[in-house]
């Protein structure tokens, strides 16, 4: 046997083992990468179309508050309410009903059977438009407006006649609240969706129709500032497949012959609009998917879920991602792996397996993070100090999760983070009912927050819930968990409570500790806390019905402390 044979069977085996074994460990590291990374896809999917409707639906709600804040429905009064069409009673209403959600639902109106009308549109809490047409009028006059009966600045006038609008028309023959179609808005032209409600004076006389807008603009202009993915998209269709809004750069509607005209989601310039949109096997859906699709550009997984049905509107609320975008890192990661293999068979076989072992290691954190995360666990402290593509990806992870888990403004737990919680305790009580598992709701609401915020101004009223809530983290174990519920709400999930904590003697705790005074720039201010609470599973099963008792526990107590008060007072 020659030298050059002897050399090449020795180098040939060698070669191969560290080639096969460096292609192996890659595969592998590939595929723990590509199972994580799917795990986290999906559920970042699933929880921004809940996040898009959460929102949504919110501003179409708070469209029927606006409404019902005017014309009560019968249902809400203990007798059939007969509406005033007087337009200087209404103004004073109509004040009041438009600052309700100053972020969408802001402009709330009124038109009569004989013409009149009435309008209050809050631009910003400082620049106000009155629009007003009597009767008599010919015209409809707007004016700029620093409160009720004012009149001093005219903006324009106009040949605004209220029963020519699709509102008015939809409304007149329904006896609830009713959704127009989506059309321009004859002041701004922008695409608006306008709730309306025929009401009556008394004999069950026709007065009119009271409406208040949804402006399309607005919901895109939400789905704009949403961070999924750089080549993502986020849009809303109709039941006829027409766009509602989008959080692409592309206006989704178009001129013909002059006019403005809205656009079909298949005719949409956004490839990933129109290819998504056109290969639906079903359109319009009754319930929450996940689907993926094969188009030019690529796999591109959606997340496809329907919207406003309670509402009484057929939307759909469609999150389109490229496969792409999730797994630029996990490919990047395979491509130098192959590049080890190369290092390893010049270096040493050692050096290699050690360098893939590390990778293999972190990206099984990753995996196992991935799957508390999906499962509603906090998830685990990575400890992953890389710079590579891992290290991105790991801190890609500690970044998704503290967006989809934790308020932006106190840092705690959000309210989806909340649930996903109860959800997973409650489902280890169903898998182990031998461990007698039980847990706490304590559901917190801040009493005189609003005269803060009224008084001192937003940024002292953020300054208090941020305080606030770093007390009740330290009022609390570190494996319990405190999350903010909405607006000046708090809850407090306090677990393993089978017979651990005096739940009185916690909530007299934490009301002594958030009534200590908050010293903000200029004052010292007090807050109050009325807290009520549920357990699991003395009080229900079903985290829904224990946020119920607690909220209504707690909204005994405010009630019985007011009547204290009251009696103290007198």
């Amino acid at each position: 046997m020659s030298r050059s044979s002897l050399r090449r069977e020795l180098v040939i085996p060698i070669t191969a083992v560290v080639v096969g074994v460096s292609i192996a460990i890659g595969w592998v590291s590939m595929k723990a990468g590509t199972d994580a990374v799917n795990a986290l896809s999906q559920r970042i999917l699933v929880d921004m179309v809940n996040r898009i409707n959460l929102a949504t639906e919110k501003h179409l709600d708070g469209a029927l508050t606006a409404i019902e804040s005017i014309a009560p429905s019968a249902s809400h009064l203990p007798r059939e309410y007969e509406f005033n069409p007087d337009l200087h009673v209404l103004e004073d209403k109509f004040w009041s009903a438009s600052g309700l959600f100053m972020d969408v639902n802001n402009y709330v109106y009124f038109g009569g059977k004989d013409g009149r009308f009435i309008g209050v549109y809050r631009i910003s809490p400082t620049d106000v438009q009155l629009f007003w047409r009597e009767p008599t009028d010919l015209r409809r006059s707007v004016f700029k407006v620093g409160g009720v009966g004012d009149r001093s600045v005219i903006i324009r006038t106009d040949d605004f006649d209220p029963r020519k609008r699709p509102w008015y028309q939809i409304a007149m023959g329904s006896t609830a609240p009713v959704w127009s179609r989506i059309y321009n808005n004859f002041s701004f032209h922008y695409p608006t969706i306008t709730l309306a409600k025929a009401v009556f004076e008394h004999n069950r006389q026709f007065a009119g129709v009271v409406a208040t807008d949804v402006t399309l603009k607005e919901l895109s202009n939400f789905l704009s500032k949403l961070d999924i993915s750089k080549n993502s998209v986020a849009y809303i269709v109709d039941e006829d497949g027409y766009i509602v809004a989008t959080s692409g750069k592309e206006i989704p509607e178009r001129l013909v012959n002059g006019v403005p005209e809205r656009m079909r989601a298949v005719d949409m310039k956004t490839t990933l609009i129109s290819q998504t949109y056109r290969k639906l096997s079903q359109p319009m859906l009754k319930t929450a998917k996940i689907q993926s699709l094969d188009l030019q550009l690529g796999t591109v997984d959606l997340a496809i879920s329907p919207l406003g049905n309670k509402q009484g509107l057929h939307w759909q609320t469609i999150v389109a991602v490229p496969r792409a975008d999730f797994m630029s890192n996990i490919n990047k990661g395979f491509l130098q792996s192959v590049v080890i293999a190369v290092a390893c068979i010049l270096f040493a076989l050692t050096v290699g397996l050690t360098i893939v072992e590390r990778v293999i290691r972190d990206i099984r954190k990753l995996t196992a993070a991935a799957e508390k995360f999906g499962n509603g666990e906090a998830m685990p402290k990575l400890d992953i100090r890389r710079k590579d593509e891992i290290g991105i990806l790991a801190q890609t992870f500690t970044e998704m999760e503290n967006k989809l888990r934790f308020d932006k403004l106190t840092q705690v737990a959000n309210r989806e983070s909340l649930f996903a919680q109860i959800n997973y305790l409650q489902n280890i009580a169903l898998q182990h009912p031998e461990a007698n598992i039980g847990f706490t709701l304590l559901f917190v609401d801040l009493d005189r927050f609003k005269s803060i915020n009224d008084n001192y101004g937003h940024d002292a009223g953020d300054n208090v819930l941020v305080i606030t809530a770093a007390r009740l983290r330290s009022a609390i174990r570190d494996s319990d968990e405190v999350a903010r519920y909405g607006g000046d709400e708090f809850v407090l999930l306090l677990k393993d409570t089978k017979n651990s904590i005096d739940i009185h003697t916690m909530v007299e705790k934490i009301t002594s500790l958030v009534e200590e005074p908050i010293s903000l720039e200029h004052d010292v201010v007090g807050i109050g806390a009325s807290i009520g609470w549920a357990s699991f599973p003395d009080d229900g099963e079903d985290y829904l019905r224990l946020i119920k008792i607690a909220d209504s526990r707690m909204y005994n107590l405010k009630r019985d402390r007011k009547t204290t008060s009251f009696v103290h007072a007198v």
